[in-house]
């Protein structure tokens, strides 16, 4: 009974109101020419490659010690913000993310708020009639990432979404949602079962959507990308749900790494 209420009368009006809410925002942004600050599809940026780091909490995230960011901005979702010891450019965290684990407002420049990355994002994209309706509101890589496409940014690399689950722990998970640690250590307590990111709750829960459809969900994300006019690069050395490009030829960002080592150093 209660099923079916929640589908015949509970989610029709949540969607009514969310699709009136949506409206309201993208009257705000073009009233208030709020489109100016975000990108113009189609259009070549001028100068230099605009760059962002876009980092999760997956073992990869740690990975940018490696790398020469000069000419980069970063922007940290949820916990991947313990991985810099300096002040990011950006932060965004879900709606739902623990409050005793939101960082002090020095350790970023700026919030990116559910304004930005979710109605901003959709109102960009009508405005633009780029033909798709953004993947907003599925998981917090998603979110940030078409903030970041619908952004000035040319290039986008990644690290930290690995999505390479510890099937131990996915066998354990089963769709059960809490954000409580001393339940999460209570259920993920076996041998084998270590977490599978270096920071936060350490649970699948993008597999919630299926592997499959959480493929397909990125394969769209890649394809939007050409559309807004922008690259995705995936500089992860780690192998899970592996969608995005790799670059070929990395040797230009790592960090002390001689002449000679340069001219092998490459992406596989």
């Amino acid at each position: 009974m209660l099923k079916y209420l929640k589908r015949t009368l509970y989610n029709p009006i949540r969607n009514s109101v969310k699709r009136l809410k949506e409206r309201i925002y993208f009257n705000r942004f073009v009233q208030n020419e709020t489109y100016q600050h975000y990108r113009q599809p189609g259009k070549a940026q001028q100068g230099k490659p605009s760059r962002l780091l876009f980092v999760g909490s997956g073992k990869s995230a740690l990975e940018y010690k490696q790398y020469d960011l000069s000419g980069f901005q970063i922007l940290a979702v949820n916990n991947s913000i313990k991985a810099f010891d300096q002040s990011v450019d950006y932060y965004l965290c879900s709606t739902n993310f623990p409050r005793e684990n939101k960082p002090a407002q020095n350790r970023y420049c700026t919030l990116v708020s559910k304004v930005q990355y979710r109605y901003d994002v959709l109102s960009h994209a009508l405005y633009h009639k780029l033909g798709f309706r953004p993947q907003i509101g599925k998981t917090i890589f998603l979110d940030g990432l078409y903030w970041a496409m619908a952004n000035c940014f040319d290039e986008i690399y990644l690290l930290g979404f690995d999505h390479d689950y510890n099937k131990k722990r996915v066998a354990k998970w089963q769709g059960k949602y809490t954000t409580d640690q001393t339940s999460l250590s209570t259920l993920f307590n076996g041998e084998g079962e270590e977490p599978d990111a270096f920071y936060g709750q350490n649970t699948p829960d993008p597999l919630r959507h299926g592997e499959d459809n959480l493929i397909n969900m990125f394969e769209k994300a890649k394809e939007h990308a050409r559309q807004y006019g922008c690259k995705i690069y995936n500089l992860s050395s780690r192998r899970g749900i592996d969608v995005f490009d790799r670059p070929t030829e990395i040797s230009h960002l790592l960090k002390n790494v001689s002449s000679k080592e340069q001219s092998t150093v490459t992406l596989m």
